[in-house]
């Protein structure tokens, strides 16, 4: 009697998680609210980010997934999305980015490698790490609770900033934040 019993109980949390796992896949990310627009500068509204960091607003396979699936996805493995050239990047700055999709869920990297005249374009400084392939831009697509204090904590970024609408940059220049 008692092992039928926990048979049902496990059938039926087996159904559950199926069934959810099946909407959270049929059902649009914004079902049920406003149309939530694929491209984050609609999102953010384009008053929270300059003409200048409009390289950022690439689209990422992860802005397609619902956000049911992404806060299901299993933390400490590492989602990491490059729309930009990654063979250039140095292995610490990819260990801080494996870290922190480890922690903080799914990443989207727009920004590592320019040119001077891409740069001068973007409104970057002329002394900046991105010229050298030695600085990412990123975004989270989970919960970013406590990424500041988690990066500023790591020996391997110095150069660190969080922009308004939410994207990150880190470098491997000396220790600052502007």
């Amino acid at each position: 009697m008692r092992i039928t019993v926990l048979r049902s109980v496990a059938s039926r949390a087996k159904f559950t998680w199926l069934t959810l796992a099946a909407l959270s896949l049929a059902i649009p990310a914004g079902a049920g609210t406003l149309p939530v627009p694929s491209n984050p500068q609609d999102r953010i509204g384009a008053k929270l980010f300059g003409e200048e960091h409009a390289h950022l607003l690439k689209d990422s396979v992860f802005d397609k997934i619902s956000p049911l699936v992404l806060a299901a996805m299993p933390r400490g493995k590492a989602y990491i999305d490059y729309k930009a050239p990654s063979k250039c990047v140095p292995e610490r700055l990819k260990n801080v980015l494996s870290r922190v999709s480890a922690k903080y869920g799914p990443i989207t990297v727009n920004s590592t490698v320019r040119t001077r005249t891409r740069n001068n374009r973007v409104g970057g400084k002329d002394q900046s790490y991105h010229l050298s392939c030695q600085a990412v831009d990123f975004r989270v697509h989970g919960g970013s609770s406590g990424l500041m204090s988690h990066l500023s904590s790591s020996g391997d970024v110095g150069g660190l900033k969080r922009y308004p609408a939410g994207y990150y940059h880190i470098d491997t220049g000396p220790r600052r934040s502007w």
